[in-house]
């Protein structure tokens, strides 16, 4: 018996995840320090492209393990402070956190976040621990929060329906494929914003739906849109009965929870617009671009 608990524990060793090697393992989480000093958008996108989103901080002892590691990762002397995923850059105007996990922790600095004009996202100082609002456009280094998930070896067997996609298929102009939904996602030629019952329509001309979403791999694939274009799109997802319940446009089920933080709130009709990696709920008389999707 002993030996076969020893074989068990050897192989939750062998399988249970861990950072890569250069990033801080804490909790649930890796943290990954990136020296190369971009803007605030700029670097989202690269989180979201290695399985993460800039970091959000929900306790005091992260936060004060942030600072004093950036302090030894950011070691160059004209380092002060790097980018954190908190911004007020969303509708809603409130500071939230790209990850869209609830704001239920601050540390800003005496007289932060300023009232000032473009200072809509959020760094952490690597000498005081604090926060201050800065310009987004300013090239700061930053640190990556992904789930230590993200590393597990995947244990779900390969079956032809996630693995018969083809690698590549040409849409039709101006979309583009996404293997794993084998769907085309697109913008089409209207970039002007419209209500959620236009954009569902103008998707339908295509032979598709405004995009529904099924998998965090989805979402941040979508997501990229919205970091190129720094604006809102719609997406499928559509409440008719007072916000009780949801459903995409694509009569897909809704078997992924898609919210940000604190959302869905409205609990009246409304429609679902993309926020990051995470959706809200709005009227859906606001004007919006959208994302139409076509599965083949």
């Amino acid at each position: 018996m002993l030996k076969l608990i020893l074989i068990f524990a050897a192989l939750f060793l062998i399988t249970k995840a861990s950072c890569p090697n250069g990033s801080l393992e804490w909790q649930t989480n890796c943290f990954f320090f990136n020296n190369n000093t971009i803007g605030f958008a700029s670097a989202e996108i690269e989180c979201v492209q290695n399985g993460g989103h800039l970091v959000s901080i929900h306790d005091v002892f992260t936060n004060t393990l942030l600072a004093q590691q950036g302090g030894i990762y950011f070691h160059e002397s004209t380092i002060t402070d790097f980018w954190i995923g908190l911004n007020n850059m969303m509708p809603s105007g409130n500071w939230t956190w790209m990850d869209g996990t609830p704001l239920d922790f601050t540390d800003w600095a005496p007289g932060e976040p300023k009232n000032v004009t473009g200072n809509n996202c959020a760094t952490l100082s690597i000498n005081d621990g604090y926060w201050r609002s800065e310009n987004c456009f300013k090239t700061k280094p930053y640190i990556c929060k992904v789930d230590k998930s993200f590393y597990e070896p995947s244990t779900t067997p390969i079956t032809t329906t996630t693995s018969g996609y083809p690698a590549f298929v040409q849409c039709p102009y101006p979309f583009a494929y996404f293997q794993p939904t084998h769907s085309c996602y697109g913008v089409g030629s209207l970039t002007v914003p419209s209500n959620w019952s236009v954009a569902e329509q103008y998707c339908l001309g295509y032979g598709g739906h405004l995009a529904s979403i099924h998998s965090v791999q989805e979402i941040n694939f979508l997501a990229s849109y919205l970091y190129v274009s720094s604006t809102q799109y719609w997406t499928g997802a559509f409440s008719n009965d007072g916000g009780k319940t949801w459903k995409w446009s694509d009569e897909t089920p809704w078997d992924y929870n898609p919210w940000a933080g604190q959302y869905p709130n409205m609990k009246s009709n409304a429609c679902g617009f993309l926020w990051g990696s995470a959706i809200g709920d709005t009227p859906c008389s606001t004007l919006f671009r959208m994302i139409c999707k076509k599965q083949l």
